[in-house]
């Protein structure tokens, strides 16, 4: 489609030939000169009247273009708007995991960390129990146990 521009100027030149005709007619008197002024005007008037015309129909043109574009832009941010919701719906599931993962992980490591104390203390337990009973064996060197050095050493006073 033309510009307004393009089209304005064939009409400008077209329209001075006219008002040139008109005006020569006017000067030979085949036309009244009040005729051929109110001819000129229709003249003037439909030409402005052409313009506006071409001018409203350009920018009906691009208007509805706009449109189009706008409503293609719509449907791409509900199409993006829905994909953001099911990502969001996904990542709070997501999150529920995690959170639930991370509890069982805190579960495990308090069982883990009673299991060693309980094993600690069993070992201690043990430990004493084997110092008594080691307390108790001869020596094979025929050294007294400890606990009788011990207290030969506190009746002796040494």
């Amino acid at each position: 489609m033309p510009t307004p521009r393009q089209l304005v100027l064939p009409a400008a030149a077209g329209g001075c030939l006219a008002l040139a005709a008109l005006a020569a007619l006017a000067a030979t008197g085949a036309v009244p000169a009040s005729d051929a002024v109110v001819l000129g005007v229709v003249l003037l008037l439909l030409g402005a009247q052409a313009l506006v015309l071409l001018t409203v129909r350009r920018a009906d043109g691009k208007a509805m273009r706009v449109d189009a574009r706008t409503k293609r832009c719509e449907a791409e941010l509900a199409r993006l708007s829905a994909a953001t919701e099911r990502l969001d719906a996904r990542l709070d599931e997501i999150a529920g995991l995690l959170a639930e993962r991370r509890h069982r992980h805190d579960e495990d490591l308090r069982e883990i960390l009673a299991s060693l104390g309980e094993d600690r203390l069993h070992a201690m337990s043990l430990r004493q129990e084997v110092a008594r009973l080691a307390d108790l064996l001869p020596r094979p060197d025929g050294a007294a146990p400890e606990p009788a050095r011990r207290r030969a050493a506190a009746e002796s006073g040494t």
